[in-house]
């Protein structure tokens, strides 16, 4: 870890708000190592989980602070027992036209997760771009989890998506597809998210199989 991102046990994003209260904004508290990235990204999330996705009560406990990465940007993922994958789905669902392959929850045949905010916070480090990673072009996820490459999940992706048309009114993953490697099916196939120019759309791919167009997303720890 880097030394700039060492701090005590007590500086930590919780201390940034007050106890939650129904009709009480947060109020936001600099942190005492005068990092105003931090700070300003915090407020970013903060804001966006509360106010704009309905997690009124997110648990930010585990979050440190941080400092930049030029070229790669930090999703910060609360605790929460309704932060799903279904729940991402209908919130992006309530800003721009999705689909997805199945009519039932995505959070009944989505089985596993690399990730899950439900059991902790955290933040999740990803290169800051439009199409998924060409470094991972043609590798498959049995490839990947070979390299020992942590892949983003499925919620990750629908939250990367969010908060790009949140900031730009735009959408990822134009030309390519995301593989999801961070999750499975129930079935043991993989989600592919992408913009396929009117929606929002999410299916499944193979964990055998490759194509220069198919590419996941390499998490990242600073």
């Amino acid at each position: 870890m880097m030394e700039s991102t060492r701090v005590k046990h007590s500086d930590s994003i919780a201390e940034k708000i007050e106890p939650f209260e129904a009709s009480k904004p947060s109020i936001l508290i600099k942190t005492r190592r005068s990092n105003p990235y931090f700070d300003e990204v915090c407020d970013y999330w903060i804001g966006l989980w509360r106010k704009q996705i309905g997690i009124k009560n997110p648990d930010f406990t585990c979050i440190r602070p941080f400092v930049a990465q030029p070229g790669y940007r930090p999703l910060i993922m609360p605790k929460h027992d309704l932060l799903t994958a279904q729940r991402l789905y209908d919130s992006c669902r309530e800003r721009f036209n999705c689909w997805k392959y199945t009519s039932n929850s995505l959070d009944k045949v989505v089985v596993m997760n690399g990730r899950d905010p439900r059991k902790g916070s955290y933040v999740a480090w990803f290169r800051d771009r439009i199409e998924a990673d060409e470094e991972l072009s043609n590798l498959s996820a049995i490839a990947l989890k070979k390299r020992k490459i942590s892949g983003i999940t499925l919620l990750e992706r629908e939250v990367m998506e969010y908060d790009y048309f949140n900031r730009t009114n735009g959408h990822l993953d134009i030309d390519n597809m995301t593989l999801c490697s961070g999750s499975l099916y129930i079935c043991g196939d993989l989600p592919r998210v992408r913009w396929d120019g009117e929606r929002f759309f999410i299916h499944w791919f193979f964990t055998d199989r490759v194509e220069a167009v198919m590419r996941s997303r390499q998490l990242f720890v600073f």
